[in-house]
């Protein structure tokens, strides 16, 4: 990868001066909206709104024309009706922007007039202005102080995650759940129908930022097959990317051609890109989150030996059983390591031979601790799941006992954190949304903040032991597969069109 893409994007993601082409102080438009977007989230550059129609917007000035702006301008957002954009783009191209996004819908993806304008900006491009778009959300740079539509409100720091996305909905959507998960995220592009900059010029830049440390996507196709896969084979040598192909079936791929008109490629393609590059395949928004979680808060892991920890019978039945459907394992362990746990549960009601049932779904916590350290020294295991315990026993008794549902759990959240930093094992928790109507709120609240402690310290939280593990599954296949990408026995075939 000659090219440094670093500096060639940097006035997309880090604008010191951002006009905004077709901004309005009608909130009802798309454009007032943007701007407002922008000035809330605090952009700390300089600010130009372009409306021949205004001289004030928001208390900014106004010009008729880029052109008409006396310094010079990093970057622009594109804001006017389709048929406008190409002369818009043009005088940007004069007036010496570096990158632009163009949020405007109406290109390709409506049909043949939509296409020659869609044309018409790539060959504005090719002319040396990047343009990120049509019909997207454009960029999230938290370091930059720029936001996607309609993203005022999302984290202004910035993290290690990256998100590419041909969805704006997805793009807005990502980073908002992401961070009630502990993600953050160094930047979010949505690209839309990619007349210039795409996935692979994308990938390619994430690739050499040194904030992004895990690369992932929602794609629905790509401009270029040939290229996309060597840069996945090359990058998920050094740096996870986890991506969401959608359309793939017939009904998607019948969608995207009327969302972004896409080319993209059939099952049996694809299947052989995640195959023999090394990326990770997801198949939901859900299930991208979580396997980003996982490589965010998880020490690379390849043996993939796990250990359940529950307080149901039921419970550890069910964890068996979609533990062994995913592939993830959960050995029997030695019988001198049963002997140990069973002198410290109960004698009725519990397993010890993993799953691991320990009897109560809220276990005093030196008996917790002492199951945990056991499991942890002297099982074979190298993940400990601790599946749907009630930290917080608020759930268990009315909401007029706090106190002694206080008392009930005092010191439990805290074992999980004790044995991952004794052990040096990693530690997960699966920990559901068990109160759903309008009365369970508190209990909610508390079950939000436990978590909340529990990403703080590096370890995972997930809704379901399904969840869990997917992602564990989709973690250890990586770092799995990335040991033996480079062998001499694995052959390419030709995967995209």
């Amino acid at each position: 990868m000659p090219v440094n893409k670093l500096d060639e994007f940097a006035p997309i993601f880090y604008p010191q001066s951002h006009a905004i082409i077709g901004a309005s102080a009608d909130v009802r438009k798309f454009s007032g909206r943007y701007l407002q977007t922008v000035l809330a989230f605090g952009f700390s550059g300089r600010l130009y709104p372009v409306n021949p129609q205004e001289t004030e917007v928001l208390g900014l000035k106004s010009y008729p024309s880029v052109l008409d702006i006396p310094e010079p301008v990093d970057f622009a957002t594109i804001v006017v009706p389709a048929r406008a954009v190409p002369k818009v783009a043009a005088e940007c191209l004069t007036k010496g922007v570096k990158g632009v996004q163009v949020l405007s819908a109406g290109f390709r993806e409506v049909g043949p007039e939509g296409e020659r304008l869609e044309k018409e900006l790539g060959e504005i491009a090719a002319k040396g202005l990047r343009i990120i778009g049509p019909n997207c959300f454009g960029v999230y740079s938290p370091d930059g102080g720029i936001t996607i539509l309609p993203g005022a409100n999302l984290p202004k720091d910035s993290g290690p995650v990256a998100f590419i996305s041909q969805s704006g909905g997805y793009s807005i959507r990502m980073p908002r759940r992401g961070s009630g998960m502990g993600l953050r995220f160094s930047k979010v592009i949505s690209y839309g129908n990619a007349c210039d900059i795409n996935e692979c010029d994308l990938i390619e830049y994430l690739y050499q930022d040194p904030q992004t440390k895990i690369i992932t996507g929602y794609i629905e196709g790509v401009k270029d097959g040939r290229r996309f896969f060597e840069l996945l084979k090359e990058v998920c040598r050094t740096k996870p990317v986890i991506l969401w192909k959608g359309g793939l079936t017939k009904a998607g791929a019948r969608a995207v051609q009327s969302h972004t008109a896409s080319l993209g490629g059939g099952e049996e393609i694809w299947d052989a890109v995640f195959r023999q590059t090394g990326a990770v395949r997801v198949s939901g928004l859900e299930e991208l989150l979580d396997t980003t979680l996982a490589f965010l808060q998880l020490q690379p892991e390849s043996r993939g030996k796990a250990s359940v920890i529950g307080g149901g019978g039921g419970i550890g039945v069910a964890a068996a059983d979609i533990c062994e459907r995913v592939g993830l394992s959960l050995e029997v362990f030695p019988t001198e390591v049963q002997k140990k746990l069973a002198s410290i549960v109960p004698p009725s009601g519990a397993s010890v031979r993993n799953p691991v049932d320990v009897a109560s779904p809220v276990p005093p916590a030196p008996m917790l601790k002492a199951v945990l350290e056991t499991i942890a020294t002297e099982a074979d295991v190298d993940i400990l799941i601790v599946d749907e315990l009630e930290m917080a026993a608020r759930m268990l008794l009315p909401e007029n006992e706090a106190e002694q549902a206080q008392v009930l759990t005092e010191g439990l959240a805290q074992v999980p954190v004790d044995i991952k930093a004794k052990s040096g094992k990693s530690v997960v928790m699966v920990m559901p949304v068990e109160a759903i109507g309008s009365d369970g709120i508190e209990s909610e609240r508390d079950r939000r903040r436990i978590s909340e402690f529990y990403f703080q310290h590096k370890i995972p939280v997930f809704m379901t032991i399904e969840r869990a593990a997917k992602a564990l599954v989709n973690f250890i296949s990586y770092h799995r597969r990335n040991a033996t990408m480079s062998s001499p026995s694995r052959q390419s075939v030709e995967v995209m069109p």
